[in-house]
């Protein structure tokens, strides 16, 4: 009796040691037309081991109304959560579809950040976040929470064409009834476009706006 409950205790100790709070993320469960790839603004899906995607969260939550005009918010306030890969991989191997996670030890009853802040899932055409110059926001509407007592606590994000709409892709696009090569024509009810930053008008151009106005009030 007393090997068993030392055993037991050193099994719950091994748990306990080893927990770690999971994000997982992915937009191909299986190859179908409800699938979500992921394209860049030209309309190339991103291939296989390349490409940037990760869960985490922003220092400052994005809002953005409209058209957004700045990638910079994006890559100055996002933090990836934990350990884990942030190229685009699947089992099938095929562009424009990543199944990814990403783990840390989030405690018992924390109360510490992450704790209760929102997930996001974060999408660039790059190596990493700061090569990136064109990306995509999916808010899953999903907060962190903790490790359980004795295991592991996870949260599996799955974008497809029933959870992506317009209102939690913050960034970017999505396209309709796309086709991918590699998937044999395969027609796919949304797709999601990268987008880069919408230039800002220039100076020169600015000052040329500025001269037709005036021009325009002195023939009045």
């Amino acid at each position: 009796m007393k090997k068993t409950i030392i055993a037991n205790l050193a099994v719950l100790a091994s748990l306990s040691s080893a927990s770690a709070y999971t994000v997982s993320f992915i937009n191909v469960t299986s190859t179908n037309e409800f699938s979500v790839p992921v394209v860049d603004n030209a309309g190339n899906p991103i291939g296989v081991d390349s490409g940037f995607v990760s869960a985490g969260t922003f220092s400052v939550a994005p809002v953005f109304t409209g058209a957004p005009t700045d990638i910079q918010v994006i890559q100055s306030t996002f933090s990836s959560f934990g350990d884990g890969g942030s190229s685009f991989s699947n089992l099938p191997s095929i562009d424009g579809f990543f199944d990814g996670s990403r783990s840390a030890p989030i405690p018992f009853e924390s109360t510490d950040p992450p704790v209760g802040e929102s997930v996001f899932v974060v999408i660039g055409n790059g190596d990493s976040l700061s090569s990136s110059t064109e990306f995509a926001v999916f808010d899953p509407g999903m907060v962190f929470g903790t490790d359980t007592a004795v295991g592991s606590g996870a949260l599996d994000v799955d974008v497809n064409s029933t959870t992506l709409t317009a209102d939690n892709l913050i960034f970017g696009n999505i396209l309709e009834n796309q086709t991918l090569e590699q998937t044999g024509g395969l027609v796919f009810e949304e797709t999601i476009q990268l987008t880069g930053a919408i230039p800002e008008p220039s100076t020169g151009l600015l000052a040329a706006l500025a001269g037709l106005a005036l021009a325009a009030r002195r023939r009045r």
